[in-house]
């Protein structure tokens, strides 16, 4: 494409972000910035993202100047050289970590794991393995009527709770799941990771179903990543990993790994860190299935969500 085409589908792409009644637009802008290598074509968005914010200042149309203001600020941070801190600037979580502490429930310091399965044939299998992972020293494994509790030994108090696979085409899978649910607010433990391990068909169940306390949300389906608007409106300035294309149970195994693993040390979730050690661990077709997953420091999409809605917080 010349310069002139790619200039014109740019400002038709950027321009007029504020004219629409929801953000999907301006997610949209976010998002694409993160997967855009061409440096020309990265500063042609860029300017034309702050030639708009000229345009919606100049007119003082206040929502045009959030938007465009977030688009700017997030696309510059990402210029290591700016040094621009996307958390203190845009009021915001930390964005390329998660503090282990914040994780912790503030009554009784334990960091509490759900996990929402599914009983189809493939949600058994995954099931069982999600278990077999656990079944070494550092854990103890707890079996109950619907459900499960996977507590660190040593390290961290955790406790993972998964209620069981049990058969769909009896509803059994959503009544381990409801028992599970109650039992936590009986006990008042609020979960501060939720992991979806089911098909794409199960993901609205599970977003429904999400507890507001998370922090870090795993959507370990397909198309997980189109669902980040209706998370953050549950659980606001929650971190979120999901995948653009096809999730697969290995690599949802490897993140709750990796993951569970570093919380249990006492260790913050340093996300660039942690996904370039994961992105080594695999090869040929779960490479390319784990480059679809989108870490939270480069979900750009739920950062300029989250930080619309502190920025709109901020002026009631």
């Amino acid at each position: 494409m010349d310069k002139q085409d790619a200039e014109k589908l740019m400002k038709g792409f950027v321009n007029g972000l504020e004219k629409t009644n929801s953000l999907e637009d301006a997610v949209d802008v976010a998002d694409s910035y993160a997967s855009i290598y061409n440096p020309s074509l990265k500063k042609l968005m860029l300017n034309q993202v702050r030639a708009e914010l000229n345009r919606c200042t100049e007119i003082n149309n206040k929502r045009g100047k959030v938007i465009y203001e977030l688009l700017e600020t997030i696309f510059s941070s990402l210029e290591p050289n700016n040094k621009i801190d996307l958390s203190a600037k845009l009021g915001i979580m930390p964005v390329y970590e998660l503090p282990n502490q914040l994780l912790k429930d503030e009554l009784n310091g334990r960091v509490v794991m759900q996990q929402f399965f599914y009983g189809d044939k493939d949600g058994m299998v995954i099931f069982n393995a999600f278990l077999n992972r656990f079944r070494n020293p550092n854990w103890k494994i707890t079996k109950k009527s619907q459900w499960v509790e996977v507590s660190s030994r040593k390290g961290v108090p955790i406790t993972i709770f998964a209620n069981l696979p049990l058969d769909e085409t009896e509803d059994l899978d959503t009544q381990s799941q409801d028992s599970l649910i109650a039992y936590l607010n009986e006990q008042k433990l609020h979960p501060s990771v939720v992991i979806h391990r089911g098909h794409s068909y199960y993901l609205n169940q599970t977003v429904h179903k999400m507890p507001s306390s998370a922090k870090l949300v795993l959507l370990g389906s397909c198309g997980g990543y189109q669902r980040l608007n209706e998370v953050l409106e549950i659980a606001p300035g929650a971190h979120i990993i999901s995948s653009k294309q096809i999730g697969t149970g290995v690599i949802n195994q490897g993140l709750i790994n990796v993951i569970s693993e570093d919380i249990r040390l006492g260790k913050n979730l340093k996300w660039p860190n942690l996904w370039n050690n994961l992105a080594v661990r695999f090869s040929g077709s779960a490479r390319e299935k784990f480059d679809d997953y989108v870490p939270p420091h480069k979900n750009l999409g739920a950062i300029f969500i989250t930080a619309f809605n502190a920025s709109m917080q901020q002026d009631l």
